[in-house]
């Protein structure tokens, strides 16, 4: 690809996953202000995360077969669309049903930019850098918006970042694809790519049970500020885009995900010990380290094992999307049986179960991660 064609790629990143982050930071503080309980809270985002399960298979495997481009194209238009009505949730059921929407939209084009891309020769570290860009752009936008405008301004500014990058969208290339058509139920890949996929559920269904109710537990357990909250996620983001940028194509996949995991398990220990505003922004750099070489070691794994790369990275954000769903229904879990420490006891389990995964990674896994990319 061109060096204009790869900037394209890259505002489009910025845009869409900068929408993605402050989406999902807001949807739960909104749920708050409106008198939605935690468990209803936790519930939407168990049902977003069903939604955006099946949406990023699916559409990643639509993408293999009918054209990468054209399903990039619809899945940002259709979300644009969808990120908006969020804003206009006023009851429970709006909630539930506008977010079950969205989860649908933002499952529908990610797997077929990163195939994409990588047809391109994109190098992923740079590709993946760039959506850590826009977290962390976005978020930084989207406190100032929610302390002065309100919390649904914040849904209104994702929608039309995801309209800017379907304009950008718009204007890139079509590139020589080769069809390919994956079964329905992708058992081979699965046991294929198990070293990536098993672990990889394990740590991030009991990391996404912190972050069912992480914005209220920095407003409301730590006393931040909606502007500190999104400078809590900026350097979280900004760390992951420094990171991804400069080290992730040069560390080799196999060492990235085995560092990702043990990052993690630091990271969420740092949450309970760390309770100062100055301090805690150093969790954010060890949590923003870890999933740096977490995710970009994961795709570049997918992309140099799999022909069927959109349908790959579909199913590697699907077991991204069936962790999210998992994590609430822990969250859910914890709750019920410790009410007492109800922020603290999805991170003690978090930093046990990303140490199990390290383990299992080690020992059982990391052979068959490959050392560099290939992407012949």
């Amino acid at each position: 690809l061109s060096l204009t064609v790869f900037k394209r790629i890259a505002l489009i990143q910025v845009l869409s996953s900068g929408a993605f982050l402050a989406s999902f930071t807001y949807i739960a503080i909104l749920g708050d202000e409106l008198g939605l309980t935690r468990t209803q809270i936790a519930l939407a985002a168990s049902l977003y995360s069903v939604a955006q399960f099946v949406s990023s298979y699916v559409f990643g495997r639509i993408a293999d077969r009918f054209g990468r481009r054209k399903v990039l194209l619809l899945g940002l238009l259709v979300l644009s669309f969808l990120v908006f009505l969020q804003g206009l949730s006023s009851d429970l059921f709006s909630v539930i049903g506008f977010r079950t929407l969205a989860g649908v939209g933002f499952g529908m084009f990610p797997a077929a930019l990163a195939a994409y891309a990588f047809q391109g020769n994109t190098k992923m570290g740079k590709f993946a850098s760039f959506g850590a860009l826009g977290w962390g752009l976005s978020l930084i936008a989207a406190g100032p918006v929610a302390d002065t405008v309100g919390v649904r301004a914040v849904f209104y500014m994702a929608s039309a970042l995801v309209f800017l990058s379907f304009l950008t969208a718009l204007t890139l290339p079509a590139l020589k694809e080769v069809r390919i058509t994956t079964p329905l139920l992708p058992i081979r890949m699965i046991l294929k790519n198990r070293e990536i996929l098993l672990p990889y559920i394990i740590r991030h269904s009991t990391a996404s049970s912190i972050w069912v109710l992480w914005p209220i537990f920095l407003t409301s357990e730590l006393g931040l500020s909606f502007f500190q909250v999104g400078l809590v996620q900026a350097t979280n983001a900004f760390t992951q885009f420094s990171a991804m940028f400069v080290m992730g194509d040069r560390l080799s996949p196999r060492k990235a995900v085995g560092l990702g995991f043990l990052l993690t398990s630091i990271a969420a220990l740092s949450f309970i010990l760390i309770r100062s505003f100055p301090l805690f922004l150093i969790t954010q750099i060890v949590l923003g380290l870890s999933w740096a070489n977490l995710y970009v070691g994961s795709l570049r794994s997918m992309m140099a094992k799999n022909r069927e790369r959109a349908t790959a990275v579909g199913l590697l954000n699907s077991s991204i999307s069936l962790s999210s769903l998992m994590g609430p229904l822990l969250a859910l879990g914890l709750i019920a049986v410790l009410p007492d420490i109800s922020f603290e006891g999805p991170m003690y389990l978090a930093a046990a179960a990303s140490m199990v995964s390290f383990f299992y990674y080690r020992y059982w896994g990391m052979d068959r991660v490959p050392v560099r990319d290939s992407p012949d």
